[in-house]
């Protein structure tokens, strides 16, 4: 009987610690996450737990929760139940170096790599502490939007290059309900479907800014050799929901979104400026323009240099931004939904503090001394290069099965030699829906560098900070 063993001991207990049954109150007034974290906070005694608490108690965070899951059938623990999880694994099990060999089901729920990283010499995994499984959800316009698509049966085919469109042929993505939602919510049918679920679900919010972003670059004995500081923002151009403007972004009707960023340090590059808006045309290069302060100029981006680096040293390239930025299209890529998977992630609960403490940063800024793990449900996606001349040769994505953000990812290069991998947390408000980046670790496996972020998310007076001259170049060139 799967998970019964576990469901038993949690309700003798009178507990429920997000991996079995409840003794909560109707669902209603809760939900199974509420729960979970309520037994947990009460018995670690610890004031961002009691924080994360108040957070999915708001009577927003529940009827969202509760929308979401009607409208999808399902949530985290209604998958979670269907699997058989080892007794071991449990909210506050802590996982070092020194005791990850006395869990052999452990590689089963962490990528190899992750695993691999735990006490390793470089890109080091100091600690991991699991906590309970969360419900994760887009914000209230993507619920408007999913819901207008299921009462008017809208059903979306692709064209020649891949991109979803209506029965008229026009791009889903520009107008409509499909313009802000998940186009596939339950049971995507191929790779496909599963990716433009990712895709369409984009930065999770109408107005995003970092205030600011820290990148760091570290050599292969894990040491720091660059640091960068730069703000970033993201627009939704179109259905706007949940940040003014609303409805559409005047003079993009054929953009679907756009990202932009401004460099502050080091000296060498401060006063760089870029912005990348994609078109909703599989066939249309994106808008990418980068100004060079060095040699007062915009320099127009195209091709390949979209697989160029954010910033000398960093493992992070304009297309992976916000994750997956690479420009969707089947005449370049394979999208193989391959399988399904119960893994461990780090959990999204940094809206608690405000800060890295579920999350944290090593003091040299080349690994991560503590990072707290949750179980979330995914779908694998593999998208294979089919021209020969892409920087990677493969991408794995591990999409979540409630949101469809990157629960992991990892990369090959040319050759077919495992390259990038990633762990990273988000910052997650439950009363609204609205989830950001919050930190990460990339870690080259071939040279052995790494790279770590975290950010600094803006979350008030978004209609007033951030414009359109931010997604104008030549107008972002003289930000502050």
């Amino acid at each position: 009987m799967k998970n019964k063993i576990l469901q038993m001991k949690l309700a003798a207990a009178g507990i429920a610690l997000g991996l079995g049954m409840s003794t909560a109150p109707a669902m209603a007034d809760t939900n199974r996450a509420l729960e979970a974290w309520k037994a947990f906070a009460a018995e670690e005694n610890n004031p961002r737990y009691n924080k994360w608490v108040e957070l999915l108690s708001d009577p927003e965070a529940i009827k969202l929760a509760k929308e979401w899951k009607d409208l999808r059938g399902y949530d985290a623990y209604d998958l979670i139940d269907k699997e058989e999880i080892p007794a071991e694994l449990k909210p506050g099990l802590v996982i070092t170096a020194e005791n990850k060999a006395d869990f052999p089901w452990l590689p089963k729920y962490l990528t190899q790599e992750t695993y691999d990283a735990i006490g390793a010499s470089w890109g080091n995994i100091k600690k991991i502490k699991i906590v309970p499984s969360n419900t994760y959800y887009l914000h209230k316009g993507y619920l408007k939007g999913n819901k207008a698509m299921a009462e008017q049966k809208t059903k979306l085919s692709f064209d020649e290059t891949g991109q979803p469109i209506y029965k008229d042929g026009s791009y889903a993505l520009l107008s409509g309900p499909a313009a802000t939602a998940l186009p596939f919510l339950t049971n995507p049918k191929n790779g496909l479907e599963l990716n433009w679920n990712n895709v369409a679900a984009s930065v999770a919010t109408d107005t995003l800014e970092f205030d600011s972003a820290y990148m760091n670059s570290c050599t292969p004995d894990s040491k720091a050799d660059r640091q960068y500081r730069a703000n970033l923002w993201w627009w939704h151009y179109h259905e706007r929901h949940n940040t003014a403007p609303f409805g559409d972004i005047e003079g993009k009707g054929d953009m679907v979104e756009g990202g932009a960023i401004f460099m502050f340090e080091p000296n060498d590059v401060r006063g760089l400026a870029g912005v990348r808006q994609r078109y909703a045309s599989g066939t249309k290069e994106d808008d990418f323009k980068i100004f060079l302060p060095s040699l007062r100029r915009t320099r127009l981006l195209t091709g390949t240099d979209s697989q160029d680096p954010l910033a000398s040293g960093l493992e992070l390239s304009w297309d992976d931004w916000r994750g997956n930025w690479i420009k969707t299209n089947i005449e370049n890529f394979e999208y193989n939904l391959v399988g399904e998977a119960l893994i461990l992630s780090p959990t999204n609960t940094m809206h608690s503090t405000g800060g890295l403490e579920a999350f944290t940063i090593d003091e040299e800024r080349c690994g991560v001394d503590y990072v707290e793990m949750e179980l979330r449900p995914t779908y694998i996606l593999e998208q294979v290069d089919k021209t020969g001349k892409y920087q990677y040769s493969k991408l794995r994505y591990y999409y979540d099965k409630e949101d469809y953000s990157i629960a992991t990812r990892k990369t090959w290069d040319p050759r077919g030699n495992l390259f990038r991998s990633y762990v990273d947390a988000r910052d997650f408000l439950p009363a609204t829906g609205v989830s950001v980046w919050g930190a990460l670790i990339i870690r080259n496996n071939v040279s052995h560098r790494t790279s770590t972020m975290w950010m600094d998310s803006t979350w008030e007076n978004l209609d007033e900070i951030v414009d359109e001259s931010m997604f104008d170049v030549d107008q972002l060139r003289d930000y502050q």
